[in-house]
């Protein structure tokens, strides 16, 4: 839902929609890494492993993207 809101304010012209998409990515990648670490911290680790469990969902995000790139 926030890409898509970000996506539908840039269509709408609350802001410009140059560069929205780098905007949609960085707050997904930093979804990404906040569901990890408030999930990982939910189940009752610790604030370190917790951060690097944030890290590496952030970083599949990142590969998944990277991946579709070199698909296409």
């Amino acid at each position: 839902m926030p890409t898509l809101a970000l996506l539908l304010g840039a269509a709408w012209g609350w802001w410009p929609s140059a560069g929205i998409e780098y905007v949609a990515f960085a707050v997904n990648v930093v979804l990404l890494f906040a569901r990890g670490l408030f999930t990982a911290r939910a189940a009752g680790r610790t604030w370190g492993s917790a951060l690097k469990i944030g890290m590496v969902d952030a970083l599949l995000g990142l590969a998944v993207v990277v991946a579709n790139a070199v698909i296409k």
